[in-house]
């Protein structure tokens, strides 16, 4: 490759860019998204807030409790406020809870619930409420108390043992364990090296990371969908032959793809501001209900405190790893579109970059799936953090969330930088001849084929 091989780039990603933003599909799909986001998001919140309507007093008349947790709790509190002031709880009556049970299966409208509180070998607290199935009161009355009820629990738990919900909070963060070796030299010198186990992550960590490796696809998988259809495109319309006369084939491509991937950017974009501007929309029209202090943070609570801690090296490298594995993914799929004719044989030549695609994706979603279960090894997290095709995936948000360092990133960054430029070099020897190419669909060996007869030309001196 040389200089003059990209002369005329910024024409064509000018020119690229300029039809994209014209193209009626995709301004129509530009709305479509963003729309359906701003929209989406209040309607979520309708769903979340409306069962959440006044009820009225309760119809449930008394609640026999059954605690076998051996904790002191006052169940009474819970008879408090407007709908629940005459519910009368009463706990270790004096039946049995058998004995209620069959109560309950014989009275016509029974108004009273049993509840029994055991303690599960597992280690949570289980809440089982019984009613008849005619029961005097509706479904909606019921499930809104033994919601109220299981809130209530969560706070009278902690205060039977003696627990502020800070410290609830505290104590319930995830666990990191590590080895260490005490190592003796030959003069009597005493090092510790350390061998760190990580237990693994959170339901929320695990949503994070996910959300990361959805986003980062969904970015690669547009961007390259674009590419691979414009050429298509222009092949079967012949325009890329005029394109031809005065640009090189690989200013062709180096500007279709960045074309690309700003028009995607601007779409993600958009959609980033509209699900903002529907959650703005849904706060003001569904405000939150109280948070309960003490929860676990939620995934939105956890990835705005990781966004509070992150640091202008690793969001550099973040961005960098994004970058270079969707201009990796673009080059692929540049060249699988110049290995088609027509339109409707599009799928059969991007089979490859699917491939590779998926494999990708998937490999970061195994990775999630291995560090909330129990911890993957931190070696094999490192190796896959650096590997081109899964790195996108698994390292940005592995990096903020601190899993791996950022020498690892600059790895990442380092292979992936690497490897785009064998891609680019591989693509300058084959897209010229690809990229006029009419016939049935090329396969692997075709390609690296068409390689190597140019790589003998060029020895050759033509």
């Amino acid at each position: 490759m040389n200089k003059h091989d990209y002369t005329g780039w910024k024409d064509v990603f000018r020119f690229s860019f300029e039809q994209g933003v014209k193209a009626n599909a995709y301004k129509i799909s530009l709305v479509i998204f963003a729309l359906l986001v701003l929209l989406g998001v209040p309607f979520m919140g309708w769903l979340q807030n409306k069962g959440e309507k006044d009820l009225g007093a309760t119809a449930v008349e008394k609640i026999f409790v059954y605690d076998e947790t051996g904790l002191e709790i006052d169940y009474t509190g819970f008879a408090t406020g407007e709908r629940y002031q005459k519910l009368v709880i009463e706990k270790t009556p004096d039946k049995t809870y058998e004995e209620n049970s069959k109560a309950l299966e014989e009275a016509e409208k029974p108004v009273d619930i049993l509840l029994k509180v055991t303690l599960e070998e597992s280690g949570y607290f289980q809440l089982t409420f019984v009613k008849a199935v005619q029961a005097g009161f509706s479904d909606d009355d019921y499930e809104a108390l033994t919601e109220d009820f299981g809130v209530y629990f969560d706070d009278a738990k902690r205060e039977a043992i003696d627990v502020t919900p800070e410290q609830a909070v505290f104590i319930s963060k995830p666990v990191s364990t590590g080895v260490e070796f005490a190592v003796v030299d030959e003069n009597g010198n005493i090092t510790i090296e350390a061998k760190d186990k990580t237990e693994g992550i959170t339901q929320q960590e695990y949503g994070v990371l996910l959300a990361g490796i959805m986003v980062v696809m969904m970015i690669i998988n547009l961007a390259g969908g674009q590419i691979a259809n414009g050429i298509v495109t222009e092949k079967s319309t012949r325009v890329v032959e005029y394109l031809m006369i005065n640009i090189r084939p690989m200013a062709l491509i180096v500007g279709k793809i960045l074309a690309s991937l700003l028009l995607v950017v601007i779409q993600m974009a958009a959609i980033g501001v509209a699900f903002l501007g529907g959650k703005i929309i849904s706060s003001n029209l569904f405000p939150p209900a109280a948070v309960q202090t003490g929860e676990e943070p939620g995934a939105l609570d956890l990835f705005l405190e990781m966004m509070g801690k992150i640091t202008p090296a690793s969001l550099v490298i973040c961005l960098a790893v994004i970058l270079l594995g969707v201009l990796f993914f673009s080059i692929i799929a540049g060249l699988a579109g110049a290995s088609v004719s027509k339109l409707d044989e599009l799928a059969e030549g991007m089979k490859i970059y699917q491939l590779l695609l998926i494999v990708g994706c998937y490999i970061g979603i195994g990775v999630c799936i291995v560090e909330m279960i129990g911890g993957v090894n931190p070696l094999i997290l490192e190796v896959l953090c650096m590997i081109p095709i899964s790195a996108p995936f698994i390292l940005p948000a592995n990096l903020l969330l601190g899993k791996v360092s950022l020498w690892v990133g600059l790895v990442a960054i380092a292979l992936l930088f690497l490897i785009t430029v064998f891609m680019f070099s591989f693509t300058a020897k084959v897209y010229e001849s690809m990229i006029f190419y009419n016939g049935k669909v090329l396969k692997l060996k075709d390609i690296l084929q068409i390689a190597k007869n140019r790589r003998a030309e060029k020895k050759e001196g033509k």
